[in-house]
């Protein structure tokens, strides 16, 4: 019994890890989300792969809905992962996969500086079973890293200004280089996380040795080091598209501003309710002012789940007030920490997404996740304060809440598993995806099955394939086929040669008949072959739409030149500054 004692809290941490790292890694190569994105970075990887990493280009991704590039980090780790855990496509997810479960760690460690051991543990708990959490932690993005490396860097950030720490120095280069990974992940990491640490060491001012500082900007000049080089090359191109991202973004939406702190309201609290209990379900009213009078918008949609949103948004409101009753009562330096971070999380990231409000999306809230199982801690907390001061029942009830969330999200997600299992095989109806804005499920294991089925019609006649699907299948499909070695092309009216095999592949439950519709001047209908929640429709091109017998594939096609910032590779750096290459149209970016 004493030696129970002596290690119950170290065996129920591995415990809950253990039970995250079961759900982020269940079937997660068959159940793989691999679409448009995923397929993007594979084939970046996959050139370093048949090179060294010297062939890893000095810019990231897109940011969303903009051309300006995110720092390279992604790529960097998604590199290290496909050559420990074997290729682009599936080694990127277990780096992520890991460095999900690594976040639960993290966020027991950081919570335990401000709650009770026994109430840590229960939010750990939800924080690991978390359907949202789960779901990201499952296949390879670039923001899906942000939870991660955002907990870390806070976690840093709170010893750097611990007064009983004893190397606070090293913590605060440790914050830089986690806070500096993240911003390389999403456009609104890269805005928001270093305003929150500023702000934060602004007001708690913490004394640390000049060489510390140093090494800490030399950290943060190495993260950004690659994307100063491509600003080098490109004249501030990318600079440039910054300027722009910020400008376009915060004037998108052509709204009010009050309509849009209610949406934003609304979308904070509907997001919790997601996060915390992965229900998908929850609507709420749309508020309009119109010559100074409000009024209010729910269709049949909203008016089924309004009532799951107003709950939200009050309980979240009650957190934030929980948040600052707790911050104004508290006495201990190290707790008043936690909340101060948590006070500068909350209205940073609620000011930042405040002109986005009618154009968020789920991933947004990725960058402050966590946060809500810490608002819904203080919450607990301080009804235990304020309702049973000297009462253990307060302290039970809380338990009882975390649990019955845990309960909730451990269904959602035992229904979303089954919805992948079947999604092969079956037609699958999905709920309304506030997750991933999945409009249907579609796994790799499914994309998989497709491409043999191509590859054995091109096997057949020995000829190429012409493909067409919704664009999020369409290059997650063409890059399968490529690695397959299957010749392949768009699906198209202009191109269309005797010797060929023609699909066109569609959501199951779409309208088939206006998806055809603009093929069947050209083409017939042969073959109807279902994949589940996608099904394959092979075409026969009419004798008059022919152009020619067979395709010449032994020359790439010159690639349209992207609207993006030229992107260079550091290898590719170094051979345009020895050749001295000025020519502003020589394109590197093979995307």
């Amino acid at each position: 019994m004493e030696q129970w004692k002596k290690y119950q809290i170290p065996i129920l941490v591995v415990a809950i890890v253990f039970v995250g790292f079961f759900l982020r890694f269940y079937n997660y190569s068959d159940w793989l989300h691999f679409e448009l994105d995923q397929a993007r970075d594979a084939r970046v990887v996959d050139r370093a792969l048949s090179g060294d990493v010297f062939d890893l280009p000095l810019l990231g991704p897109k940011a969303g809905g903009t051309f300006l590039r995110l720092g390279p980090g992604f790529y960097w780790l998604e590199y290290v992962g496909a050559i420990f855990f074997g290729g682009a496509v599936v080694g990127g997810v277990v780096v992520i996969a890991l460095a999900s479960v690594s976040s639960i760690i993290v966020f027991f460690i950081l919570a335990k500086r401000f709650f009770a051991t026994r109430l840590t543990l229960c939010l750990t708990f939800l924080f690991a079973v978390s359907a949202y959490m789960v779901l990201y932690g499952r296949f390879a993005w670039n923001p899906n890293f942000i939870p991660f490396f955002t907990l870390l860097g806070f976690y840093a950030l709170l010893r750097v200004v611990d007064k009983e720490e004893r190397h606070p120095g090293r913590f605060l280069v440790l914050t830089t280089f986690a806070i500096g990974m993240a911003t390389h992940m999403h456009f609104l990491a890269f805005l928001a996380l270093p305003a929150i640490v500023f702000l934060f060491l602004i007001f708690r001012r913490p004394v640390i040795a000049l060489k510390f500082w140093t090494m800490a900007l030399g950290v943060f000049f190495l993260l950004y080091a690659p994307m100063v080089l491509n600003e080098v090359a490109t004249g501030g191109q990318n600079a440039q598209e910054f300027i722009a991202a910020l400008s376009e973004k915060s004037t998108r939406e052509d709204h009010p501003l009050i309509e849009k702190l209610f949406r934003n309201v609304s979308e904070f609290g509907l997001h919790s309710l997601v996060i915390l209990t992965g229900f998908e379900g929850g609507a709420f009213p749309a508020v309009v002012a119109k010559d100074g009078i409000f009024g209010s918008v729910c269709d049949t949609k909203c008016d089924q789940g309004k009532w799951y949103g107003i709950l939200s948004v009050f309980v979240l409101g009650m957190s934030v007030v929980a948040l600052f009753f707790l911050w104004l009562r508290e006495k201990e330096q190290r707790k008043r920490d936690v909340l101060l971070l948590s006070l500068l999380w909350f209205g940073v990231t609620f000011l930042l997404f405040l002109p986005l409000s009618y154009g968020i999306a789920p991933r947004f809230f990725l960058l402050n996740a966590p946060l809500f199982f810490l608002l819904l801690g203080f919450l607990l907390e301080a009804g235990r304060r304020l309702i049973f001061p000297h009462a253990k029942r307060g302290e039970f009830i809380g338990y009882g809440i975390i649990l019955v969330l845990i309960v909730l999200n451990i269904s959602f997600l035992s229904s979303r598993f089954n919805e992948l299992d079947r999604a092969h095989i079956d037609a699958v109806e999905s709920a309304p995806d506030r997750i991933l804005k999945e409009r249907v499920r579609v796994t790799l294991s499914q994309q998989n099955q497709i491409v043999e089925f191509l590859a054995d019609r091109s096997e057949e006649r020995d000829v190429p394939i012409y493909m067409f699907s919704e664009p999020q299948h369409r290059r997650a499909l063409k890059y399968l086929l490529e690695k397959r070695g299957v010749l392949n092309d768009v699906l198209g009216f202009s191109k269309i040669y005797r010797e060929g095999r023609y699909f066109l592949i569609i959501r199951t439950q779409s309208d088939r008949e206006d998806a055809l519709e603009k093929y069947l001047d050209s083409y017939t209908l042969t073959e109807t072959t279902p994949f589940g929640t996608l099904v394959v429709l092979e075409l026969t091109p009419k004798e008059e739409a022919i152009v020619a017998e067979r395709q010449v594939f032994s020359l790439p096609e010159k690639q349209a030149h992207s609207q993006a910032p030229p992107r260079y590779t550091l290898r590719e750096f170094f051979q345009r500054q020895k050749a001295g290459t000025t020519d502003e149209e020589e394109v590197f970016d093979k995307e």
